[in-house]
């Protein structure tokens, strides 16, 4: 009987045991799925119009196994809306794969979840449309177009496209440790750091931020970072893709051995290893020329995608440079041409970019070529062309033009754009009265064609402002004579304010060619004369920034433990050491150069103070040339010079010409000189023809 009672207890054990395993297996298994989501773009307002569209662009990487990809909507329709005959269908790629009809609901806000099917999505990018028919008028006629401000469709901006994926198993190339570590979710899921030596030189630094530029670039999320940290960062060491940029003799010894010495006397080499779950790229060389040659190689995402082995060698000789950016040039809207199809309201979008210094200049144009069906009502169709939501032109369809039309619209001189902006073509497509029954073949439609460029120009905005950030640091895409002074000694807090700065000067940054250079806290005024500086600590850890306190906006103490009061701001003595500033100065060393200054009585507080520096976002809220902000993150924006222009040193003819009110006095007052030299001689004459007079009586 005891036997029997053990046997009933093992056997429930194991029929216990048996699903836990099982569970266990499937938790192991689903641990490397990944899930990367993307956000509707540009949702900022209700889309009104009986067809209302909005379109997201969504990315599948290379590396991914797609398991599924998932819709999730988040919209309201007008509450007017007659549900029967509306509709809203969804479609991807150009291809309609779902329809629905409005429900009847009180609520704000409906919601949607939908899976994509997966043979309709590509490699690269894929566009997801969302269009409606909203009908909100009760009538007899169910063939009438007629729309009102009331037939409206609103997409929320919570709504996106999920992706769950694995990923494929990474070979021992450098061109798939460049998708892999350059990959966007890799960075949003924080798997990627820079490393350097724990007292890492001018060099390795230099070297550095130069890769890390190159990855900066490639990253599209604003505010995701990629560290740069040192080697006993063992939480950074550890993670699945790193690179280490190190002269030879600072490398760890685990690397130096995998790395043939002779190699790296007088060239660098680029070293891909993998070790257990890790995958290390080791940039490294004995001379430190062609180290900072192999980082600006490594920025190169053309030439690292082209190596089909695990090792580079760079050498003098070997071409690094990325090709320049192309700032006053004609840039195609399309490569392969665009088609929108139906009735009434039709566009296309179009993401362009500058350097954020640069805005668009006069005599900028589009140029449109393009062609559309003959069945339309030519009285009332027509073709707008908006930049940034903001119309430059417009232009009536004609029949007789229909098969092969062109226009061209030249940008208003108001038109203020910088950075990033959007070309929109929209078509008005109307038909004439058609029975309710139309034939297929009538849709309207038109063709943007390849030919259509944007021919732009592009000039400098010089003001030393936070608004016209990167400025004066990149010029025309590329470092401009970028010269960085850390403080003496290096903790975490200033490793994550350096990655603070550099991730977003790098997303800004178009090509590796500019100079980014780093200077020991005893450079002298020489040293630093010829670059634009970023300067970064206290006074008690970075000699520079103490001997400049004179020319702050916010200057510390005498002993330098906090700042005190000025004319903007009154600050208590302890609340003084618990603020970070960040400050655009003129640079001290020369006229034309300037200086931002990342600064506070602690690490801490400076790494404060980075983190306004770290997104397009963050320093889009800062709209004068200093910011103060406390551990609360209480955020105050002041502005201090009433001369920002640090562009290129202007004649005294030029400046009068710029300031009307100095031309006005200095008129008045040539004039007024003019009238006493003139007075005075007639004086003097006629006082000395009296004088004649006198005499000769």
């Amino acid at each position: 009987m005891k036997q029997w009672i053990k046997m009933g207890l093992i056997l429930a054990f194991l029929s216990m045991s048996v699903p836990m395993l099982a569970h266990a297996e499937g938790e192991e298994a689903a641990a490397d799925k990944e899930t990367f989501i993307t956000n509707f773009q540009s949702t900022k307002s209700s889309l009104v119009g009986s067809a209302p569209t909005s379109s997201l662009y969504f990315k599948l990487l290379d590396y991914w196994d797609v398991d599924q990809v998932t819709l999730n909507l988040d919209y309201n329709v007008s509450q007017l809306t007659k549900n029967e005959a509306s509709s809203i269908t969804i479609s991807v790629n150009g291809t309609k794969f779902y329809s629905f009809r409005p429900t009847e609901s009180t609520q704000e806000r409906q919601s949607l979840t939908l899976e994509i099917p997966k043979d309709l999505l590509r490699k690269g990018e894929n566009e997801l449309k969302v269009e409606g028919v909203i009908v909100t008028k009760e009538t007899q006629d169910v063939c009438s177009v007629t729309q009102s401000a009331a037939d409206w469709l609103h997409i929320y901006n919570g709504s996106n496209v999920g992706v769950a994926y694995t990923k494929q198993p990474m070979s021992t190339t450098i061109q798939q440790f460049n998708s892999y570590f350059g990959g966007m979710d890799t960075t949003i899921q924080k798997k990627v750091a820079v490393l350097v030596p724990d007292k890492a030189n001018e060099t390795e630094l230099q070297s550095a931020v130069y890769a890390l530029s190159g990855y900066a670039k490639k990253n599209e999320t604003d505010g995701a970072t990629i560290p740069v940290s040192t080697f006993s960062d063992t939480s950074s060491m550890g993670l699945p893709y790193t690179i280490v940029v190190a002269e030879y003799k600072n490398l760890p010894t685990e690397y130096q051995s995998k790395i043939d010495a002779e190699k790296v006397e007088k060239d660098a080499v680029i070293q891909l290893l993998k070790i257990e779950n890790k995958a290390v790229l080791i940039v490294t060389s004995n001379d430190p020329k062609a180290l900072i040659k192999a980082g600006r190689f490594v920025a190169n995402d053309e030439l690292m995608s082209q190596i089909s082995s695990d090792q580079k060698v760079v050498t003098t000789t070997t071409e690094t440079a990325s090709q320049p950016l192309k700032i006053n040039d004609e840039l195609a809207l399309t490569k392969t041409g665009d088609e929108v199809r139906g009735a009434g309201h039709q566009e296309k979008k179009y993401f362009m970019s500058l350097p954020a210094n640069r805005s668009i200049a006069e005599n900028s144009e589009v140029n449109l070529a393009f062609r559309y069906a003959k069945n339309l009502d030519f009285d009332r169709s027509l073709v707008t062309v908006s930049i940034n939501d903001i119309p430059i032109g417009s232009k009536k369809l004609n029949k007789e033009y229909a098969d092969s039309d062109t226009v061209s619209f030249k940008t208003p001189a108001d038109l203020s754009v910088v950075g990033n902006y959007t070309v929109t073509v929209s078509f008005d497509l109307e038909m004439q009265s058609v029975p309710c029954v139309a034939d297929s073949s009538q849709t309207p439609w038109a063709y943007i064609a390849p030919e259509s460029t944007l021919l732009i120009n592009t000039q400098d905005r010089t003001d030393l402002l936070f608004q016209n950030y990167p400025f004066p640091f990149l010029q025309d895409g590329s470092y401009n004579q970028i010269g960085i002074v850390l403080p003496d000694k290096m903790d975490q807090n200033y490793y994550q304010s350096l990655t603070n700065v550099i991730n977003l000067l790098g997303k800004y940054a178009e090509d590796n060619t500019g100079i980014v250079k780093f200077f020991p806290t005893t450079a002298t005024k020489a040293d630093l004369k010829n670059y634009n500086l970023i300067l970064m600590g206290s006074p008690k850890d970075n000699p520079v920034i103490k001997s400049l306190n004179k020319e702050l906006y916010f200057q510390y103490d005498k002993a330098g433990n906090g700042f005190v009061s000025n004319e903007k701001l009154s600050i208590e003595s302890d609340y003084g050491k618990q603020i970070g500033t960040g400050q655009l100065i003129h640079s001290p060393y020369n006229e034309g150069s300037g200086a931002l200054i990342l600064t506070g009585a602690t690490s801490e507080t400076v790494y404060l103070a980075s983190k306004e520096m770290a997104s397009q976002i963050s320093v889009s809220k800062h709209s004068g040339d200093a910011f103060v902000i406390d551990k609360d993150k209480n955020s105050y924006v002041y502005r201090f010079k009433k001369s920002e222009d640090i562009g290129e040193k202007k004649t005294f003819v030029e400046k009068v010409q710029k300031n009307s009110t100095i031309t006005i006095y200095l008129l008045a007052v040539t004039l007024v000189g003019i009238s006493v030299i003139v007075g005075l001689f007639l004086a003097f004459r006629k006082n000395r023809k009296i004088k004649g007079d006198y005499d000769e009586k």
